[in-house]
């Protein structure tokens, strides 16, 4: 075990003690898996989600009681101004939050039924120093490493993240197709070397599909040549072969047979010798073994217990497969017999920059991270999260950078995938415009809190809470241009010293005693309406 520094709560301004972050802290000796839980189409339940972080200025409560639910097929928009908690969310649900100095304190996090915090309360520990305000954290770092092997089980597979800073989440020393290349087969790894493996190229269906290549090219037609590349594929039994034709022959119109050398090399990576198909074979048992240890995973978090046989006889037999084919991974073997693995996963990467709109898609490919700007770094992060195919989407600012005709291209294709897979989206954004566009529900944030729950058509027709209705009254309106547009007054609140009560009580034009006194319950006040202020009177929600 190993104790952090003791950060120093300071008075309050009013020269009041400020609220311990003790009670809220001791609940982690809580067991989070006892926590109720609601699976059926519900891929994501939060509840009551408490982040903190430990500063030497004190305590910022960033995530104080968060709460809400993504359903199949979702899209769920949480809005809200900068510094009200929502990256934070975030990172918290993907447990990617720096500790020290932040720490999860308490809640549930169920992604498909698996309690994503299982095992919490025996992380850490925290304690008041007698006499004085300072708060002592004692980690249990091999517990919290355990909790971050179970993760891996979940994040880029089942949870995909869009970051809202790309150039801190891409390596600058790694190509672009490295980098992607990297999250497709860490989740797609199976299916991209049973491709490989099935590849079935044979002159007589072959042949005729080049002819048709070369003729296309000769009349310079695009989706001709697009047509002629996608039945070589199918001849060849290999998808991304045709993806990989296509840009060999796009500019050769003049004399595309001079070409013809370039496309028969490519054929060979789907005409594999013999070593390079037992590597593949090999490959894909590592695989296959990877997926059965992120299954015990996810069984652990779904039942609340460690399951060390299983754990146990996973270790053994990874390290026997490892153990007996060590000779892949020598110098001057390993690049040779991963070399059509490479090149798989380079065009596949090429089609996923081609699906966000990227222009020269192999060049970039090809490239690293500096050379590029800010719009194509983000797609390039929005093509990385949807290589995977994931069951919940979290984009945090996934189009901040982009112009607006790019914005409209994401937007679709993220709309796309909902539609094509089912995939459930956590979208972030200040812009309210784009949760209209693209949200059913929309989740309204305030100071670590949620203030307002519904669906987008409902909130935007009637909005409840004050904090909403101020949000709504500073955006410009096609209807009413000559409308004059509303500030909120005031700012966020320090949250080291929340205010007592509602947090937004100080900016509330319709504040009263209560409000500073008690937080207001959630209430239900219509279908799926749910709000948190006491101007309103509905049955409290029990989620």
């Amino acid at each position: 075990m190993s104790a952090a520094a003791s950060p120093t709560v300071p008075p309050s301004p009013s020269g009041e003690s400020p609220p311990s972050p003790l009670p809220e802290a001791e609940a982690v000796g809580a067991p989070t898996e006892a926590a109720p839980r609601r699976i059926g189409n519900v891929v994501l339940d939060v509840r009551d989600l408490r982040t903190y972080f430990f500063t030497y200025d004190g305590v910022v409560k960033a995530l104080d009681g968060v709460g809400f639910s993504v359903r199949r097929g979702e899209t769920l928009g949480l809005v809200g101004e900068t510094g009200c908690g929502k990256s934070v969310t975030a990172f918290s649900i993907t447990r990617l939050i720096a500790d020290p100095p932040g720490r999860i304190m308490d809640g549930t996090i169920l992604f498909k039924g698996a309690n994503l915090l299982y095992g919490l309360d025996r992380e850490a520990s925290f304690k008041t120093i007698k006499g004085t305000n300072r708060v002592k954290v004692v980690r249990r770092f091999r517990r919290i490493r355990a909790a971050q092997d179970r993760m891996m089980a979940v994040r880029g597979g089942g949870i995909s993240m869009i970051f809202q800073e790309p150039t801190s989440a891409l390596n600058p020393i790694f190509s672009i197709s490295d980098q992607i290349s990297e999250a497709l087969l860490l989740h797609r790894g199976e299916a991209i070397t049973q491709g490989l493996l099935k590849a079935t190229p044979t002159a007589r269906g072959v042949e005729p599909a080049i002819q048709g290549m070369l003729k296309a090219a000769r009349l310079n037609d695009g989706p001709a040549l697009r047509e002629a590349t996608k039945k070589f594929a199918e001849a060849a039994n290999l998808p991304s072969l045709g993806t990989q034709a296509y840009y060999i022959l796009r500019n050769a119109y003049a004399d595309p047979d001079v070409k013809l050398p370039e496309i028969r090399k490519a054929l060979k990576r789907a005409q594999l010798g013999g070593f390079r198909r037992a590597f593949l074979r090999s490959e894909l048992t590592r695989l296959s073994l990877q997926t059965e240890l992120k299954q015990i995973y996810m069984s652990e978090m779904r039942n609340g217990r460690i399951e060390r046989a299983k754990r146990s006889l996973s270790a053994s037999r990874r390290l026997r497969h490892k153990l007996t084919h060590f000779y892949y991974g020598l110098w001057g073997v390993r690049g040779s017999v991963r070399k059509p693995l490479k090149e798989e996963t380079l065009w596949q990467t090429v089609r996923l920059l081609e699906e966000v709109s990227i222009a020269n898609p192999v060049q970039v490919a090809r490239g690293y991270p500096h050379e590029l700007s800010g719009g194509m770094l983000q797609r390039v992060m929005i093509a990385m999260a949807l290589s995977s195919e994931p069951e919940l989407l979290i984009a945090d600012e996934p189009t901040t950078a982009l112009d607006v005709t790019i914005q409209a291209q994401i937007l679709e294709l993220m709309r796309e995938l909902k539609s094509r897979i089912g995939t459930a989206i956590l979208l972030i954004t200040h812009d309210l415009g784009v949760i209209a566009e693209v949200s059913d529900r929309v989740c309204v944030m305030y100071a670590g809190n949620i203030a307002e729950i519904a669906p987008v058509k409902e909130l935007y027709r009637r909005p409840l809470h004050p904090y909403t209705q101020g949000l709504l009254n500073s955006i410009p309106r096609m209807d009413d241009p000559d409308k004059k547009l509303e500030s909120i007054p005031g700012s966020v609140p320090n949250l080291i010293f929340p205010p007592a009560g509602c947090r937004f009580h100080p900016r509330c034009p319709h504040a009263m005693p209560v409000c500073r006194e008690h937080r207001p319950p959630m209430t239900v006040e219509g279908d799926g309406h749910l709000v948190a202020c006491y101007l309103y009177n509905g049955p409290v929600y029990k989620g």
